[in-house]
């Protein structure tokens, strides 16, 4: 329950606890009929959250620590193994563009394979964004302690093998860059083809385990920095679309059926934006990544599309 406590206790509506904790966190800024409340107090025991109403030019967004185990795969498709790899020139912006990258790719695709199954989500809010409206720039930041919430729902993931990492010409951390650049549009480019909510999906980056059934263990943090582990060099890493919901809601199998046009898309999109380093519109703010990962990006996807 949410209730308006600007003036006379209000109850302005409801919302289910996994979405509070995403939602209606203290400081989140809460839209309801047009209005924006800013969340005083969430009330775990009481089940109620406490607004105020404001007038702010930024809106919220949960930073989430999440966790993927992988219950059953219902089907896989490998890509074949790396040829012999080429240089090629990718353009940054538009065909008539001045601007390029340089990226390494393969005459056919590097071992790669994407799937889609039943997983179980653990997912555990840990911080928060201020993005500012119209320009999404990140104008700040917070820490919060939240409760831990598991849901088993259905997913899509793609599984980088490691020829196709060790072949980028990029440090560990930029690596990283790429993959935390490379999931952000195409979870843009999958609600288009879904034609879904952006809330409707979740996404997530883990090594991937041995067999289904075990956990896929998490690289997804607050910071970037954060997320580099010792043996970052030698995982081999699932990138995760899943459905938000518990039980699912049809979306992983359309996805697994719609792979090859979501990585056309997903490059169409980096390659054509004009930025250098990234942005909100392709691989996501350039300070949040570190300063190769949109061509880090583009390589993977190289890797993967040739």
């Amino acid at each position: 329950m949410i209730i308006d406590i600007t003036g006379e206790p209000n109850v302005v509506g409801e919302i289910d606890f996994p979405s509070a904790l995403v939602f209606v966190h203290e400081k989140a800024i809460y839209l309801h009929g047009g209005q924006q409340y800013h969340v005083e107090h969430l009330d775990f025991k009481e089940r109620k959250a406490y607004v105020k109403r404001v007038d702010v030019d930024y809106y919220t967004d949960a930073i989430r620590y999440t966790q993927v185990r992988v219950l059953e795969i219902a089907s896989t498709l490998r890509n074949p193994a790396a040829a012999t790899a080429k240089l090629r020139k990718t353009s940054s912006a538009l065909p008539d563009a001045s601007s390029s990258f340089t990226s390494l790719i393969s005459t056919t695709s590097f071992a790669s394979s994407y799937s889609h199954g039943d997983v179980q989500v653990r997912s555990q809010v840990v911080g928060f964004k201020k993005i500012k409206f119209f320009t999404n720039e990140n104008i700040g930041d917070g820490k919060l302690e939240l409760p831990e919430n598991e849901m088993h729902t259905t997913a899509y993931w793609i599984t980088l093998e490691r020829p196709l990492l060790e072949s980028l010409p990029f440090s560990v951390s930029e690596r990283q860059s790429g993959m935390f650049g490379l999931l952000h549009p195409l979870e843009s480019v999958a609600t288009l083809l879904l034609m879904c909510d952006r809330r409707d999906l979740g996404t997530a980056i883990g090594e991937r385990p041995p067999d289904a059934g075990q956990e896929s263990d998490p690289i997804v943090s607050l910071r970037m920095e954060d997320a580099v582990s010792a043996n970052a060099e030698f995982f081999e890493p699932n990138l995760y679309l899943y459905d938000a919901y518990p039980g699912g809601i049809g979306f992983s199998e359309p996805l697994f059926c719609a792979h090859d046009l979501l990585m056309q898309k997903t490059r169409e999109l980096i390659s054509f934006c004009e930025c250098e380093q990234g942005c909100p519109s392709c691989v996501g703010p350039a300070g949040d990544l570190a300063p190769r990962a949109k061509e880090a990006a583009l390589a993977i996807l190289d890797g993967l599309c040739a």
